[in-house]
Formats: structure tokens, C-alpha cells, sequence
């Protein structure tokens, strides 16, 4: 199925599936870190897998799928909109192990939800703990090598060749900068509250912004995003901390939610919970 493309060449995103039990808002202007009129609009959305596919003969099941107003290859733009739809058993598996882009939409700005999705927002303190501060550290780390250009294939290039509109301004790429600071100020966060402010409030929310604005120099930005790294990692053996996800309670309320949902699809005189807007 091909989807409506517009004359400049973008494409419609395509209805939510009827399973879906939240959509939340991601990206820079969740975060508060955007640019006003100068972002895209970043999705994320959690779906319910049939009785079907999760028990039934197809390996594996639906993987998590992307759909994007601009075709691939094309950047995205002030008014592009890019989805991405997790399974929830996926969903679930990627916020257990510790993945920052899964994590924060627990705390993110609802577009859509359901009584499940409320549930599962409400359980974001449940995902928190030490096993998650490798992966913190390990997403700066790759914000920063395409920064540096040791990733992304221009080695040497602060920037790595994908915003060259940036670097000509500022002399780095100030985007992969502000998100590799951001992700060390959040893993703080979730580890010393057990929980996130979105958008980001504060002194942290008015640097980054300084730094995606290009009004931070390169040196301090740096020795900045250093401490933030090194901060999470005299973390790693605090025993005050949770040492890991509650991955029984996880599991107790995922198993719970797909044979509820599985029950009312199979009963056609159960009233359906239609989805609602935050």
C-alpha cells in the first residue's frame, strides 16, 4: 500500500492501529530543548499485539514499525512529523533494559491514551535503576563521537557531515551536543528522584537551550558533558539506588493487559475503551 504523497513531496502518516493504548510526544520539544518553530514533531506509540500474533505460528511477532512524513534519507523539518509504534511486549523489553528514548515516555506529553496506556505511565518508577546508567553513558558517548566525526563516516568533522548548517555557525554540530549533555542531566535525574520533569526545568533546561543556540563554547560544553558522564558512573555502585528494574510487577501487569484487552476483543457485547486526548 503506497501512501498519499503532497506536491513538496511529503508523506501522510497513517492512522494509529486500532490497538494502540498511548501515543505520547518525544524529540526535542517534549524535552523542552527545541527550538521554537524549528522542530519536528517526534511520536512514540505503544500497541497491543492480538491473541494471534503472540500465540499463534509467525516468528517472532510485529516488530516495532516507523513511519515518517518525509521519505528515507530525507531529513525531517519544522512541521514533519516521525512514529514510531513498539509492540508493547517490545516496548516493555526496551524500557527493562535501560533504554533512554523508551523510558522517557513514561513521563512524556500524552497525545492519546486508553486506561492501559494511563496504567502504564503511572508505572515508570518500576523501570528505574543502576543497570540503566551503561546505556545512559553509552547513548552520550554516541552523541559525541558524531559530533566529533568519529562516527556517522567523516571522521575529523565536529558534526559528522549531517547538520553542516551548524557547524558553519558555531564550528560543531550543536544539536548532537545538547542531546549528549541532556541524557546525562536525565539519567540523574531518574536515579536520584525516580523521575523525569518534561519539559526539563531549571538551570539544565536553560544551558542546553544556550547550547543548541550555539551560545556555549565548545570547551565548556565538553568539560560539562564530561562531569555529567562521570557523575553517572560513581553511580554505578551505590547501593542506596535501586539495583534494577521490578521486572515481576512488569511482568504481573503485562500479562494482565493482554489477556484483558485479548477478553473484550473476543466478547462483542463488551463496550470497547475508546482512546482519549490529554
Amino acid at each position: 500500500m503506497s501512501l498519499p504523497v503532497h506536491q513538496d513531496g511529503s508523506m501522510e502518516i497513517p492512522p494509529l492501529p486500532p490497538e494502540t493504548i498511548l501515543l505520547v510526544e518525544v524529540g526535542s520539544t517534549a524535552h523542552g530543548t527545541g527550538l521554537p518553530g524549528g522542530e519536528d514533531q517526534d511520536e512514540t506509540a505503544v500497541v497491543v499485539e492480538s491473541a494471534d500474533q503472540v500465540l499463534g505460528l509467525d516468528p517472532g511477532g510485529p516488530a516495532t514499525i516507523m513511519q515518517r512524513t518525509q521519505p528515507e534519507g530525507v531529513r525531517s523539518g519544522p512541521g514533519d512529523t516521525d512514529r514510531t509504534i513498539h509492540p508493547l511486549r517490545r516496548f516493555l523489553y526496551l524500557a527493562v533494559t535501560g533504554n533512554p528514548s523508551i523510558l522517557m515516555s513514561f513521563w512524556a506529553p500524552v497525545i492519546e491514551t486508553t486506561a492501559e496506556g494511563r496504567e502504564l505511565q503511572s508505572m515508570g518508577e518500576l523501570f528505574i535503576g543502576r543497570h540503566f546508567i551503561p546505556r545512559y553513558r553509552g547513548y552520550m558517548q554516541s552523541q559525541a563521537e558524531r559530533l566529533l566525526g568519529l562516527a556517522g563516516g567523516r571522521h575529523g568533522r565536529r558534526g559528522g557531515g549531517q547538520r553542516e548548517e551548524l557547524i558553519e555557525s558555531f564550528g560543531y554540530d550543536t544539536k548532537y551536543a545538547m542531546h549528549c549533555a541532556r541524557l546525562g542531566f536525565q539519567g540523574l535525574e531518574l536515579l536520584q528522584s525516580g523521575h523525569l520533569n518534561l519539559p526539563m526545568q531549571g538551570e539544565p533546561a536553560e544551558w542546553l537551550l544556550k547550547v543548541r543556540r550555539g551560545d556555549v563554547p565548545f570547551d565548556e560544553w565538553w568539560n560539562r558533558s564530561l562531569a555529567l558522564e562521570a557523575e553517572l558512573e560513581a553511580l554505578v555502585d551505590d547501593a542506596s539506588l535501586p539495583e534494577g528494574p521490578d521486572r515481576s510487577a512488569i511482568q504481573a501487569w503485562s500479562v494482565k493487559t493482554h489477556l484483558q484487552i485479548w477478553d473484550r476483543s473476543a466478547d462483542p457485547d463488551e463496550p470497547i475503551q475508546g482512546g482519549d486526548t490529554d
